[in-house]
């Protein structure tokens, strides 16, 4: 019963969030983006100064009611600091970490504050997150990573953002939920598979250009054919007369491997998605150039980090519409 109830609540809840504070990657919290109410403590501290106002009338005591006075006053002043604390903060979103799913990624966060007063001890978390806290000093710029769970492939929507402040006594709570547009990225899951679905290898061996990146061995000079890239250019050899030559370079005995999403018949996309991973990270291991065909998209043959990084992007984004 309980349930039913709550749910249409919440679904009103982030309609009217969605209206007052639409996605962005950058953010300013301003009087219209941040919400403030007492803590328990503050509650109890509020109890406590009307309790005191009351036996001070009762008994006629001057001193007791002075007390409720200061207490209340204190409360008025601590609800101004603790909004100033948040108000004026800029957020922005930074770079992403990707993981494979089921295991954990990262979104950046940057935080600024302008040059009249600091913010102190945030707290800043994803929906079912982790609490990250830090204090941002006036002028300052702060990155903070915040970790996420990547529950399943492709693109991760983490939820609005979490921004909240006790400071400074711990009375109230200024806090902001802001949909900062800033999804995480989940590579497949590694399947491993004695098979390998690819073609090529020394079938492929040959020269080629350099913009495939890997560790081609340097075979001479030919003539500079137009469209040749300007690194490719000899220059010290056009720099002393001898006319303008490109640089060649072979690709090692081995070849390169193409990695094919048509290799794998009658398996289905999942499972696929998993053994290509898989495979691009044995490649990797073993310095063995490759490239990947996926239907709709193709990665150029190379090896190294950025080669297994698009790899997996790739993967992870199948599917997908890209962004």
């Amino acid at each position: 019963m309980l349930a039913a109830v709550r749910a249409p609540l919440q679904r009103r809840y982030r309609q009217w969030l969605a209206r007052r504070m639409p996605a962005s990657r950058q953010q300013r919290l301003t009087q219209q983006r941040i919400f403030i109410l007492p803590t328990r403590y503050g509650l109890f501290f509020l109890l406590i100064a009307a309790l005191l106002f009351l036996g001070g009338i009762n008994y006629e005591n001057n001193l007791i009611m002075a007390l409720s006075f200061l207490m209340t006053s204190l409360f008025m002043i601590a609800i101004l600091h603790t909004f100033r604390n948040l108000a004026g903060l800029l957020v922005r979103a930074g770079q992403l970490e990707p993981g494979h799913a089921g295991a954990e990624g990262a979104l950046e966060i940057l935080l600024h504050a302008d040059d009249r007063h600091p913010h102190l001890s945030l707290w800043l978390r994803w929906p079912g997150g982790p609490v990250e806290e830090v204090s941002v000093l006036p002028g300052e710029e702060k990155s903070v990573w915040l970790r996420l769970p990547l529950k399943r492939r492709g693109r991760v929507h983490p939820g609005r953002l979490h921004i909240e402040s006790r400071y400074p006594l711990g009375l109230l709570r200024a806090w902001s939920q802001l949909d900062m547009a800033h999804p995480a990225l989940a590579w497949p899951r590694a399947a491993p598979s004695e098979f390998c679905p690819a073609s090529g290898g020394d079938a492929e061996q040959g020269l080629q250009h350099t913009r495939l990146a890997g560790s081609d061995d340097f075979q001479g000079l030919r003539s500079y054919q137009p469209g040749d890239p300007p690194r490719m250019v000899d220059w010290k050899a056009y720099a002393r007369g001898r006319g303008l030559h490109s640089k060649y370079f072979a690709d090692p005995a081995e070849g390169w491997l193409w990695l094919d999403w048509a290799m794998m018949p009658g398996v289905d996309p999942e499972t696929r998605l998993s053994r290509l991973t898989w495979w691009v990270l044995q490649l990797e291991q073993k310095n063995q150039r490759y490239g990947l065909r996926l239907p709709g998209a193709e990665l150029p043959p190379g090896l190294g980090p950025e080669q297994q990084r698009q790899a997996l992007d790739l993967l992870a984004l199948y599917g997908e519409e890209v962004a």
